[in-house]
């Protein structure tokens, strides 16, 4: 039987569940535990957070994935500062993956985006997974890293041809993603029900 998903924009009525996504879809893979679900916790109403843009898939009443934007900066040698947008956390609960949830989401959102004026869309990730979508290296748009570095992994996405074509730069993240204290991840953890935090293979940290 083949599933029939919707997508919608996320509503604050949605912001529980939503962390429960997360939080399923993060846990143990990049390191013991995961923080995800409280970075998008504490940026509930920060004004760099793209609402129009943060859609869930739902299967019935259940939302089992979601997609989380922000607003980022492309800042140059000049002291230029060029806006753009950067999406992630980007999240299905495990017995949903592999159904093209992730892809529909990443998708429908880049059109959004689009239609909505942004100039590109900056990420960090898999380039084998997201060069599907368009995606380059953000060196193509002489777009380098915070600190000056470049790597396959720092990407761009133009939201149309030549949005991108004058802005150049380092590329700045929101702080929230990584400013932050774990024992105030562990201490909003306890609002979760108990799970193993465990050190395995391939994790990053």
């Amino acid at each position: 039987m083949t599933n029939i998903f919707t997508y919608r924009l996320e509503t604050p009525l949605d912001y529980g569940s939503v962390e429960e996504v997360i939080r399923e879809a993060f846990w143990n893979v990049y390191q013991p535990g995961c923080d995800e679900h409280f970075i998008v916790h504490k940026m509930r109403n920060n004004p760099a957070v793209v609402e129009c843009l943060n859609y869930v898939c739902m299967d019935g009443d259940i939302i089992c994935g979601h997609i989380f934007y922000t607003k980022t900066k492309v800042v140059s040698d000049r002291g230029q500062v060029f806006p753009v947008i950067s999406f992630g956390p980007i999240s299905v609960l495990p017995d949903y993956q592999k159904k093209g949830i992730g892809s529909t989401l990443i998708r429908l959102t880049l059109d959004k985006a689009a239609k909505e004026g942004f100039s590109g869309v900056l990420i960090t990730g898999n380039p084998k997974y997201y060069h599907r979508f368009g995606f380059r290296p953000a060196a193509d748009f002489s777009i380098v890293a915070d600190d000056g570095s470049s790597f396959p992994e720092l990407m761009a996405y133009e939201l149309g041809e030549g949005r991108l074509e004058n802005i150049h730069g380092r590329l700045f993240f929101c702080p929230e993603f990584s400013d932050f204290d774990q024992n105030e991840v562990l201490e909003f953890d306890r609002n979760f029900p108990p799970k193993k935090r465990l050190k395995l293979p391939g994790q990053l940290f």
